[in-house]
């Protein structure tokens, strides 16, 4: 059915009437019985509302004597505290039962002021505000109004009474001195911040490393948050409607939330930057890149802290709400397993320190250069250059084999010598190769074990050991050839014939042929003369290249 305009006029006329018989009925509700919680304080609220404090202390007839001074100082405390009694909330039921303490009491603020509840008396039957508030209601009064600005309530409205746009002219006064005190701190601040953080950061911490800008943020994001928190500290004592100051004090309580973060991430981001520049002075490669994996998780840890802080803000139930996201957070959790076990791997990287920058390592399959330390995965770069990624949670498993901490690189050979060589031959040659060896000037002299080793199935082997000083894969090689080459060049002057990796089968004598086997110097002094011209001219080379050395040096 469609209603015609005239019946739309009848219908909204009633709900009006309606509307005003219902306020009417709201007024005229008798006032000062006290039969309920809510004839209690509505009579409170109504006559403190008017100025009327000698009615609306009636719910404080338990200390006569100074029921209008809690009368004032209640409605001072909820007026500068933004709290607004929502008398459609209260209990009309004379008989009314708390659930959490059982007994017949009623609490308007339970979060904000348990302290502050009414109780039904055993005498008369009416409810009252019980002596546990009228004990603390004074001490209430000195935390709403701290630093004696209690004071400044009656001093103030002196200053003039005459009423513009629903504000006292001793309010707008009071806004405007606000405002140019702020300002003045604000100034101060801002720069005396700024140049201590600043000293204390070139000076301390690091010298001539932090840049000026970031510093000078971080001064007039302090003086903004002590301003606000000045601002949150009197703001009561403007006396503002309860609605008005409620939403004042919750935009400064969010303005503070999100300028401590901001201020708290500033400084883990001054004290990252004092790390990284001592971790670059102290050459230590994992340092630098564990770092800022840590300032990442600090950074959540201080968001999220203040998500939550917000959250109770706004009256939020954080408890109930991480309770609810339980199920979701163990699925989470399971889904994340992986990620925080490579989490846990980065921090024992950073603990352990088996590797940095630069090192060559081995690990399991892999060999090659450690080039990056991420917060997920270890990068390695091998010989071919590829690049091959190793979560951090699965190399912490493996046994790690750090190349690049060597102290010294082991050259290790096994040479194979035909077995028909003549015994002084193979004596020659063996002391030969030890005296290469200690001639050359990057061998550490102790560590030369050159020896006929073993009767293998085709040669005769000598174990070759040496130990270069360095721990550089390019010297190393560099300085195996250099030997290689020498002992291939001995191997040519004594006349010494290497094995072949085979089996071979030699025909020694055939009747009226010639012998297959190799001749071999039989002259033992002819060899050992070979052998000493050999090395004197080894020996000389290394000397023509000191001594190129030291004229490099020289010249520059």
């Amino acid at each position: 059915m469609v209603l015609n305009k005239t019946q739309l006029f009848f219908f909204f006329l009633a709900l009006l009437s309606t509307f005003i018989a219902f306020g009417q009925e709201e007024k005229e509700r008798p006032l000062g019985n006290l039969n309920t919680p809510f004839d209690a304080l509505y009579t409170f609220t109504f006559y403190a509302d008017e100025g009327n404090f000698q009615k609306a202390s009636k719910p404080f007839k338990k200390n006569p004597k100074k029921a209008i001074e809690f009368s004032i100082k209640l409605k001072q405390v909820l007026d500068g505290k933004g709290l607004k009694i929502r008398i459609s909330n209260i209990p009309e039921n004379e008989n009314f039962l708390d659930s959490t303490t059982q007994k017949h009491v009623y609490f308007p603020f339970p979060n904000e002021y348990p302290e502050i509840y009414l109780e039904k008396s055993k005498q008369n039957g009416k409810w009252f505000f019980s002596y546990e508030t009228l004990r603390e209601i004074p001490k209430i009064h000195r935390t709403v109004f701290p630093f004696g600005s209690h004071m400044l309530l009656e001093w103030l409205p002196q200053i003039g009474q005459k009423s513009i746009l629903g504000l006292y002219s001793w309010q707008y006064f009071t806004m405007i001195l606000m405002v140019i005190i702020g300002i003045i701190i604000h100034f101060i601040l801002s720069r005396l911040f700024g140049f201590t953080v600043k000293w204390i950061a070139n000076s301390r911490l690091g010298k001539n490393h932090f840049d000026e800008e970031p510093v000078k943020r971080m001064g007039i994001i302090f003086s903004y948050l002590l301003i606000f928190y000045l601002v949150y500290l009197f703001v009561p004592i403007l006396q503002l409607s309860s609605g008005f100051t409620f939403y004042i004090l919750l935009g400064l309580r969010v303005s503070n939330t999100i300028l401590l973060v901001l201020l708290a991430l500033r400084t883990i981001s001054l004290i990252k930057s004092s790390v990284l520049y001592n971790a670059k002075n102290q050459s230590n490669g994992i340092d630098e890149h564990i770092v800022p994996v840590i300032s990442r998780i600090v950074n959540v840890v201080i968001i999220t802290a203040g998500i939550i802080h917000l959250l109770s803000i706004f009256y939020v139930n954080v408890t109930a709400l991480v309770a609810g996201l339980s199920i979701g957070g163990l699925a989470l959790a399971l889904a994340a397993q992986e990620t925080v076990k490579n989490l846990f791997g980065s921090l024992m990287i950073y603990a352990d320190k088996p590797f940095k920058i630069g090192d060559l390592v081995s690990v399991g399959s892999i060999t090659g250069t450690i080039e990056d330390i991420g917060f997920r995965s270890t990068r390695i770069r091998t010989f071919d250059t590829s690049l091959i990624s190793v979560p951090n949670g699965n190399l912490m498993n493996e046994t790690i084999n750090n190349l690049g901490q060597r102290k010294q690189r082991r050259f290790y050979s096994v040479i194979n010598i035909a077995y028909h060589t003549p015994p002084h031959l193979m004596e020659i040659f063996i002391e030969g190769m030890r005296q290469i060896a200690m001639e050359h000037p990057h061998v550490d002299k102790e560590n030369v074990n050159i020896r006929l080793n073993n009767l293998g199935n085709s040669s005769l082997d000598i174990l070759v050991v040496v130990f270069f000083n360095t721990n550089v894969w390019e010297k190393e090689i560099e300085w195996k050839e250099e030997i290689i080459y020498a002992f291939v060049e001995l191997a040519s002057q004594v006349g010494i014939q290497f094995a072949f990796p085979s089996t071979s089968i030699y025909v020694e004598t055939v009747p009226e042929k010639k012998s297959n086997l190799p001749e071999y110097n039989q002259d033992k002094s002819n060899a050992l003369t070979q052998k000493n011209l050999y090395l004197e001219q080894y020996k000389q080379k290394f000397k023509e290249t000191e001594i190129e050395l030291e004229s490099s040096d020289s010249d520059n």
